[in-house]
């Protein structure tokens, strides 16, 4: 606890003097939304960015701009046909094999990365897992926060998973509570934003992740729940938890096969998730995962119609989706 209140301070101290323009802030002429969180780990970023991307291309020329966490390389990369979980990272490279004509940039220094969209007819930047850098302001800030654990009952680390204390949440203009149970009911989302005690100018959301249609990574076999079979659920995510439950919702027994966040997938990783395999079993894996097994030398080792993907959507409680799109475009205006 110590160390997190020297940790704290030190956040706190870097962010009164960007507040205070003694540090310079870069602010782009294009339309910009961060989309981050408070803490370490998984909240939902990269669902959420890909939902707002699917829903603004409709209106705007959309790029979306990332660190990189995890990838092997420096600097900015564009993506293209030759780029990968490794020389991109995972989540980037998720968007840019999934999302339809979504161009995807990858730079440590955010203000290179929004110089780049500049100068390549980009009209609205989406930049994922931006909410602490504060060498640019946005448009508009979504943070994020996990109904499991939430940032208002956490601490800074290394005590707890606070990147920064929680009073910085003032920074939010939209605040989205994820990974909701389906029922949740009207009085805990008022405890919720009674905790969170809002400011006048901030809004409050409530999400939750649908399981989809499962796909086979190698194969086209659909997948069939049974009860002779179990699922093992291999992930390499900030919260295996929230995985593991999606998985439970397909009708078999599941079996948790954990990895670190940005886990890189070796050949002995596979052969351990094989070797647990039993008869009528199959491994589940997340969209993110998925973007780093289709290496060759992965891919390779991987029966057809043994490892399937379990893709996740966004959805709103308490029928808010139209109030949500409704706040984005008041502040992009």
């Amino acid at each position: 606890m110590p160390f997190g209140w020297m940790y704290g301070s030190i956040t706190s101290l870097r962010n009164r003097l960007y507040d205070r323009g003694v540090f310079n802030s870069y602010h782009s002429h294009l339309k910009t939304i961060v989309i981050g969180n408070l803490q370490v780990g998984g909240s939902g970023k990269t669902p959420h960015t890909a939902m707002l991307y699917k829903w603004l291309k409709n209106y705007y020329r959309v790029g979306i701009l990332s660190r990189g966490y995890g990838r092997k390389t420096k600097g900015l990369i564009v993506a293209d046909h030759k780029s990968s979980a490794k020389t991109i990272g995972d989540e980037p490279f998720w968007y840019y094999s999934t999302l339809e004509d979504a161009t995807i940039v990858v730079a440590e220094e955010r203000k290179i990365g929004l110089q780049y969209f500049e100068n390549h007819s980009t009209q609205l930047v989406l930049l994922d897992d931006a909410y602490q850098h504060r060498a640019v302001t946005c448009n508009l800030n979504v943070l994020l926060t996990d109904f499991n654990l939430p940032y208002y009952l956490d601490h800074v680390m290394p005590y707890g998973r606070l990147r920064e204390w929680k009073t910085e949440d003032r920074r939010a203009h939209i605040i989205v509570v994820t990974k909701c149970p389906r029922d949740l009911k009207l009085e805990q989302k008022i405890e919720i934003i009674q905790e969170i005690n809002p400011y006048d100018y901030q809004h409050i959301f409530f999400t939750g992740l649908k399981a989809q249609t499962p796909y086979s990574l190698k194969g086209d076999i659909p997948f069939f729940a049974n009860t002779q079979g179990q699922i093992i659920a291999m992930s390499g995510i900030a919260n295996p938890e929230s995985f593991t439950m999606q998985c439970s919702t397909l009708g078999s027994k599941v079996v948790s096969l954990a990895f670190e966040d940005h886990h890189h997938y070796t050949q002995a990783d596979i052969r351990r998730a094989l070797d647990m395999l039993g008869a009528y079993d199959k491994i589940f894996i997340t969209e993110k995962d998925a973007s780093k097994l289709v290496q060759p030398e992965l891919l390779k080792l991987i029966p057809e119609n043994t490892v399937y993907v379990l893709p996740v959507e966004i959805y709103f409680l308490f029928n808010e989706e139209e109030r949500f799109k409704e706040m984005v475009k008041s502040f992009l205006k």
